[in-house]
Formats: structure tokens, C-alpha cells, sequence
């Protein structure tokens, strides 16, 4: 028997479907709401337990309620999840008051990085839940150090960053650091495994938050009271395709669904008749008209390289430690691909399937 056939056949396996980096926003990039219903489609026909994001969603909430919509009101009634990326609050009016409740549409059955483990009024963004014997824990890495305060600062809203001159930045900040050790020391006791979602990574194998040693310390702990307490790292951020292990924990840098390359030297590289189904939203997020746009009428198009196909994973794990990625693969939109250097090589139209086997 195969290795994915027995992550098939145990009893203990979740099933999810994850994705990142959708970076949705009417007129600046080319993700439409038809493609996160294909995403879910496939969601519901893999029978995953919940949906996930890793950051980067929409890149202006408080002005599309349709992506919003089809994803927390989903016609599977699948649970949706997801974590803050860096353009979560990046358009006027996405607070995080407005922006934290919209993560998922299972808010009150979360348990968030507060005092009470509620939502209460939305500025901290990280939580965690259980499900079959696993514990989801979903992180912030949008913290950064005001240097004359030497306090731990959030991204403010209307920014894709942190406050000038804060540095270092993509952290978690030391209470949520605390949260954390806290959250999986639990776990570790009652024996649940972890899958931890971040925006930034903490494999250190790729590019990484400031706090990744400080993470992986925890892990390291916490893996010492409970064999495999820890057993999936999951980030996104960097649009790219690459996964490894390392301490025996399955880091996973899960690619863009669209957006391939992010490059403003380039210069605008789509031309006219190179088009794409827009569609136009209300107020409430209700189609007005579709029609055929130019994509180097988007916004973002000079600086970005598209896929043709949206991309996503569907995981399957089990509490032993098989992992199964069934990834997806598609081409570059237009066949306009971008030059990509030796170390760019990551950066391709794919989510790679495999099949690894934690010790």
C-alpha cells in the first residue's frame, strides 16, 4: 500500500483546502469572484473539513463585500478561515475592528488572543481551533518595533507595511509570542497535534520573520512534552512554491492563486486584446454588468505577472504524520512569462503535490 493510500484510509485524517495571496480588489488585480467559487467548489467536492487563506485576501474589505460574500456565505457551508496578510488593511476604512470579524465565518467558535478569548472589539487578530484532535493556530506577523517607544506596534490601516522607520518588522510581537507558547503547551499536554498558519514563515529556509528562532524554540519545547505537538507550518507572503522539513515539522510556503511575479521595474508587459471576464459590483457586492477588460487596464498589471488558472491545495494529515498535498498546476496567463533568475526559480504557475512522512 502507497503512502497516500494510507493517508487516505486513516481514520484520524484532516482534510482542508488551503490557499494565499488571492489579493482581491476590483480594478487593481485580475482574481474574480468566480474564481474563489471554483476554489470552493473544489473545497466541497473534496470534502474538506474547512477552508483556509494565508493573508493577502482582499486587499480592500470595506469595498468588496462580493468576495467577502461568496467566501463567509458560501453555498457549501464549508467553515472559512483565514489570517492576516500585509494588504489586509491596506485601502482607507479597513480597520482592524472592521477587518479581524471578516477572518471567518465561524468568529464566535474561535478562540482568540484576548483576555476573554473572544472577539471583542477586533484589534488582535490571531486565535485557534480545534478539530478532530487537531489545533489550527492562526498568527500575525503584521508587528513591528517603534524604535524611540521600543513598543510593538500593529500595521495601521490604509498601509501595506509597517510605520516608517519601524524596525524590525513582520514579527508577532511578545504577547502573542506568550499566546503562543501558552496555546501549544496546552496542546501539548492534551496531546493534540498543531498546524500553524502565518503570512511570514518561520521555517528559516526561506525567507523568514525576525521571530522564526524565537518560534521554532516553542516548537522545539513543545514537541518535548508531545511527540509531533507541532507537525505543519504554513505560510504564504512570498508567492512562491516550496516546502521542506526541518526537525521533523512540514514547512509548507503555499503559492499566489493569481499573482506570480510582483515586479515594478518590468514596466507594462500585457498589451491590448490580452483580456479577461471583469465583473462590476454595488454598493452590497451584487453584479451590475461583466464584460471583456484589457488587462494592462488593471492597476497592478504593469507590476505583475498572472497565472491562467487560480491556484490552490487541498491537505490531508493525519495525527502519525502523513501529509498529502494535492497541489494544482497551471501556465502563465498569455503565455507572458516573466524572466526569472536562478533564485526565482520557486516562482512558477504551480502548487507541487507530494506525499511526505514526518518520523
Amino acid at each position: 500500500m502507497s503512502e497516500a493510500e494510507n493517508v487516505k484510509k486513516d481514520s484520524d485524517m484532516l482534510t482542508f483546502t488551503l490557499f494565499s495571496d488571492l489579493h482581491y480588489k476590483e480594478g487593481m488585480y485580475i482574481a474574480c469572484v468566480s474564481d474563489m467559487e471554483s476554489i470552493l467548489k473544489r473545497a466541497a467536492e473534496s470534502g474538506s473539513d474547512f477552508i483556509i487563506h494565508g493573508g493577502d485576501f482582499c486587499n480592500d474589505y470595506v469595498g468588496s463585500p462580493e468576495i467577502t460574500n461568496v467566501y463567509l456565505k458560501n453555498k457549501y457551508n464549508i467553515p472559512a478561515y483565514g489570517i492576516y496578510g500585509n494588504h489586509e488593511l491596506e485601502t482607507n476604512g479597513n480597520t482592524m475592528s472592521v477587518v479581524t470579524p471578516l477572518l471567518t465565518n465561524r468568529p464566535d467558535s474561535v478562540v482568540w488572543g484576548t483576555a476573554s478569548g473572544k472577539i471583542e472589539d477586533g484589534t488582535v487578530g490571531y486565535y485557534y481551533f480545534d478539530i478532530k484532535g487537531f489545533r489550527i493556530v492562526c498568527t500575525d506577523t503584521n508587528y513591528s518595533v517603534n524604535p524611540k517607544t521600543k513598543k510593538y506596534e500593529h500595521n495601521a490601516p490604509a498601509s501595506w507595511g509597517p510605520p516608517d522607520g519601524n524596525f524590525p518588522y513582520n514579527c508577532l510581537c511578545n504577547e502573542q509570542l506568550r499566546w503562543l507558547e501558552n496555546v501549544l503547551t496546552d496542546a501539548a499536554h492534551k496531546h493534540i497535534n498543531c498546524i500553524i498558519m502565518s503570512h511570514d514563515s518561520y521555517s528559516g529556509v526561506w525567507d523568514s520573520s525576525p521571530d522564526c528562532e524565537n518560534v521554532r524554540e516553542i516548537f522545539k519545547k513543545v514537541n518535548g512534552i508531545s511527540d509531533k505537538t507541532v507537525i505543519a507550518a504554513i505560510n504564504g507572503h512570498y508567492h512562491r512554491n516550496c516546502s521542506a522539513v526541518k526537525d521533523n515539522i512540514y514547512y509548507l510556503n503555499i503559492n499566489s492563486v493569481f499573482n506570480g511575479v510582483w515586479r515594478v521595474a518590468d514596466g507594462q508587459h500585457y498589451v491590448d486584446g490580452q483580456v479577461f471576464d471583469f465583473t462590476k459590483y454595488n454598493a452590497v457586492g451584487d453584479p451590475i454588468e461583466t464584460y471583456r477588460r484589457n488587462i494592462f487596464e488593471l492597476s497592478q498589471a504593469k507590476n505583475t505577472y498572472f497565472y491562467e488558472e487560480p491556484l490552490s491545495a487541498i491537505v490531508k494529515i493525519t495525527r502519525n504524520g502523513l501529509i498529502e498535498i494535492d497541489g494544482s498546476e497551471t501556465t502563465w496567463r498569455y503565455n507572458v512569462v516573466p524572466e526569472l533568475s536562478i533564485q526565482d526559480l520557486r516562482r512558477n504557475p504551480k502548487i507541487t503535490s507530494e506525499v511526505v512522512t514526518l518520523k
